[in-house]
């Protein structure tokens, strides 16, 4: 077996600034973190050095990766829980990473580092990733503090097992900054009380159902005429006839002026009680009209076979059909509505 020839360390604190500058650029982010924590001279360099930028985010789901470094919605890097315990001593801080109760991350903790690497890296945490079976007090804290510290957050995403509805209703009524794109991604295995997001103050909203064994019944059709979304994808709900009336009627009228995409899974309906009392225009079937629209970063395009158009008060068009059925124990429908440009219906 070759044996590599003895290297010297090289003194790079002695090399002037732009080859140094060159050489931390190619640091990942845990380099760049370490090499900050050897001295206040070398926090300084990081501080002074042109590092790549990246989207922060602070997660504090049970996969304990507390900082995730991103690039849009794409997942690069992150700073777990263990790792920023490791470094506590360097910054002879003894705060604990959890609660006394061991299950939740200490606010506390997040905030010292949060506002360490945020300084460290010159940038600002736009991702939230909450558990959505967290304590009231917890949600509560986290609400408090990152309404001061968030101007719009480009993705707020809750996920869990289980889902506290009464912690998700605090966190919405005390957080108030705009959201690009809300997600839930549950997989409770009962149903879940009623969430309370007053007027939702989301850009997108998709909600994940893994199958139709418990359907979402905690969203409701009052709280969906609340928000002016632009897309809205659910998995199966527990809207029927009489919802989805009353939410095309409210669109006709005037709600849900944004709107551009909305999509959900319902059990099989009966369609003339969803129009009833609402002009209904039946297209051809063998009409075929792509949709195309977007959600978050990715590109988004529909095949609107046939369907059945209405229009809204101002002339706006909006093309409703029902979809292929959706795999689970009971048989459901895919319904979906997308509202065409004006002039392009």
């Amino acid at each position: 077996m070759a044996v590599p020839p003895n290297t010297k360390p090289i003194p790079i604190l002695k090399l002037p600034f732009i080859p140094l500058n060159y050489i931390i650029q190619h640091f990942n982010p845990l380099a760049i973190l370490d090499f900050s924590l050897l001295s206040r001279k070398c926090r300084y360099i990081i501080k002074s050095t042109n590092l790549e930028k990246y989207d922060m985010g602070l997660s504090f789901h049970s996969d304990q990766y507390l900082i995730r470094f991103q690039r849009k919605d794409i997942f690069l890097f992150y700073f777990s829980v263990d790792m920023l315990r490791a470094r506590n001593k360097y910054l002879q801080t003894k705060i604990s990473p959890f609660t006394n109760n061991g299950n939740e991350v200490s606010i506390e903790f997040a905030k010292f580092w949060v506002n360490y690497v945020c300084d460290l890296f010159r940038t600002k945490f736009n991702w939230l990733f909450l558990n959505s079976n967290a304590s009231i007090e917890h949600m509560s804290a986290v609400a408090e503090w990152t309404k001061s510290l968030i101007s719009e957050c480009w993705c707020c995403y809750f996920a869990g097992d289980d889902a506290n509805s009464e912690s998700i209703t605090r966190f919405f009524e005390i957080a108030n900054f705009p959201i690009r794109f809300l997600v839930f991604d549950l997989k409770h295995e009962y149903e879940i009380a009623p969430i309370n997001f007053g007027v939702l103050n989301a850009e997108e909203v998709r909600i994940f159902t893994k199958t139709s064994k418990n359907p979402v019944n905690w969203f409701t059709v009052e709280q969906m005429m609340r928000t002016n979304c632009s897309k809205m994808i659910l998995g199966a709900c527990t809207f029927d006839e009489n919802d989805l009336n009353q939410f095309i009627k409210g669109w006709i009228n005037g709600n849900n002026s944004k709107m551009e995409v909305f999509i959900t899974v319902v059990k099989t309906i009966d369609f003339v009680l969803v129009f009833d009392g609402i002009e209904v225009d039946v297209r051809d079937p063998m009409l075929v009209r792509p949709f195309y629209s977007s959600m978050l970063t990715h590109p988004l395009e529909f095949l609107i076979v046939g369907g059945l158009d209405i229009r809204r008060n101002d002339g706006t068009v909006a093309s409703i059909q029902r979809g292929l059925e959706f795999a689970g124990p009971r048989i459901m429908h895919y319904f979906t509505m997308v509202v065409w440009p004006q002039g392009s219906s």
